[in-house]
């Protein structure tokens, strides 16, 4: 049996006192609970989200690595190891209007319902026609609460949802980043910052909020009005929208070439080689990225002709990867005692898997596994997994992605064609689904997703709702109460 030592000696010796107090009658069952459910925050909370990618598509990206246990069944990556935990996820949205109702009532009809989702005849349609956006379920994530389709931290009666999970994070004294490979005031990203908004497409208001609003560290993505999707410059009908405007953009350029220049706080950079210097040694306290691509880091580069492995288009060379877009963000995030909140988005897997582009989808998962491989090398490196706790999930399933017959075979499985080789599969869809997806969680508090636990589905088995991952996030990050099960209507 291990010693007990540090912080967990305390603990215990905190919970065996308060028991006996109890015992003698001087304190109340609930107080001794409480203090359970409340300890000191994690240090570090890493929340990381491939965006559109649901269990099928995890796993032909699995089998394109060659990582992938035939015999099993299963994927051999990262996150499959010892010491991760993992449950299903549900992540269907409040309702599916794409603008506020006022009622703030969740559709019963969108509640994930395994009967309805895995009905041979009608289930394909169901998942169809009942999914989250990336915008609802960010929400969820970073609020735990529900909303309409469409909403950034906004709920359904028209009222910010406070505090998203970044301002709760600042609020605990941490430092704060979303880095994504789409648009920095993209859903995702803009959700789990300290951006409030009814509606998604407001970019510009967006964007400034992030850089003005005091809660955000590190912001980094695309979105450069300079540069087209294959980084290369351009000189007309440039769209400066994800960067808030033209006015912001051009403050923000000035700054970056000025040595040392700010932006509201924020050291912009933008170059690859700015991104890479930000990976080791002293680092800016806070930074603005905006890789030299107009919107993915690599996705919506051109296409190629045909989708045999090999022959893709090259690679852009003027944007950093993923995985170096992280590795700087968590060395200037890390310089603060009192930890960090990161937000990692892979977020053109989503976009791939809408163009039912099975390759470049891919491309984007393998991508963003590195960047999960990157994170864990981090934290064993750099920090411990007693002090921080890592999340990997999706906010949704795009392209109902199913065997190569499955449309005639419902829900046939995906088949591995080995390593190097795109797995026979085919697209039921170019749109959302409400699938479940896998959450995988693993370091200080991990362990607490099994009391979050809202179902059981024949096939994936238990699974959590993504609210309840919110309050996993928040618990770990303030400290604050766990709260078991269910989910959260917008009030």
């Amino acid at each position: 049996m291990r010693p007990i030592s540090g912080s967990n000696s305390n603990s215990l010796k905190c919970r065996l006192a308060g028991s006996v107090l109890c015992l003698l009658g001087l304190i109340p069952a609930s107080v001794v609970a409480g203090a359970e459910d409340a300890p000191a925050a994690v240090k570090n909370v890493i929340l990381m989200i491939s965006d559109g990618c649901g269990y099928n598509t995890w796993d032909a990206a699995s089998m394109y690595q060659g990582r992938w246990d035939a015999g099993a069944g299963k994927s051999t990556q990262i996150y499959d190891g010892p010491g991760w935990v993992k449950y299903a996820c549900s992540t269907y949205p409040l309702n599916t209007s794409v603008a506020p109702t006022g009622s703030g009532v969740q559709d019963k009809n969108v509640i994930y319902d395994p009967v309805k989702a895995w009905d041979r005849q009608k289930g394909y349609a169901w998942l169809s026609e009942t999914y989250t956006d990336s915008a609802a379920a960010a929400t969820a994530l970073s609020t735990g609460t529900k909303t309409y389709n469409n909403a950034i931290n906004w709920s359904d009666q028209k009222q910010p949802l406070q505090p998203t999970m970044s301002e709760a994070a600042k609020a605990a004294g941490k430092s704060t980043g979303v880095v994504t490979s789409v648009q920095w005031s993209h859903a995702t990203p803009a959700g789990l910052s300290n951006a409030h908004n009814a509606d998604r497409d407001n970019y510009v208001e967006i964007a400034n909020a992030m850089l003005s609003g005091g809660a955000m560290d590190v912001i980094m993505g695309c979105g450069n009005p300079d540069y087209d999707n294959n980084g290369v410059p351009v000189k007309k009908s440039k769209e400066y929208k994800y960067v808030g405007g033209p006015k912001t953009w051009k403050a923000i350029e000035a700054a970056r070439a000025t040595a040392g220049g700010t932006y509201q706080g924020f050291r912009p950079v933008s170059t690859k080689a700015e991104f890479e210097a930000l990976a080791s040694g002293p680092a800016p306290r806070r930074v603005v990225g905006t890789a030299q691509a107009a919107t993915t880091l690599q996705q919506a580069r051109r296409a190629a002709k045909t989708e045999e492995p090999g022959a893709d288009t090259p690679r852009n060379a003027n944007v950093p990867s993923l995985t170096t877009m992280v590795r700087g963000a968590l060395n200037v995030l890390d310089d603060n005692p009192k930890g960090l909140f990161l937000l990692v988005e892979g977020g053109a897997v989503d976009w791939a898997a809408h163009s039912n582009h099975a390759r470049r989808m891919i491309q984007e998962q393998v991508d963003f596994v590195a960047a999960v491989e990157a994170v864990a090398a981090w934290v064993e490196a750099n920090s411990s997994w007693n002090e921080t706790l890592l999340v990997v999930t999706s906010d949704h399933e795009t392209g109902l992605i199913w065997g190569p017959q499955s449309d005639k075979i419902p829900f046939q499985p995906i088949v591995d064609q080995g390593p190097n080789r795109i797995p026979e599969m085919r697209f039921n869809s170019k749109t959302h689904s409400n699938s479940l997806l896998p959450v995988y969680a693993q370091g200080a508090r991990s362990s607490l997703l099994s009391r979050l636990v809202t179902g059981d589905d024949p096939v994936r088995g238990p699974y959590v709702d993504n609210t309840g991952v919110a309050r996993l996030l928040r618990h770990a990050a303030g400290g604050v109460p766990l709260e078991a099960g269910g989910s959260r209507s917008s009030p």
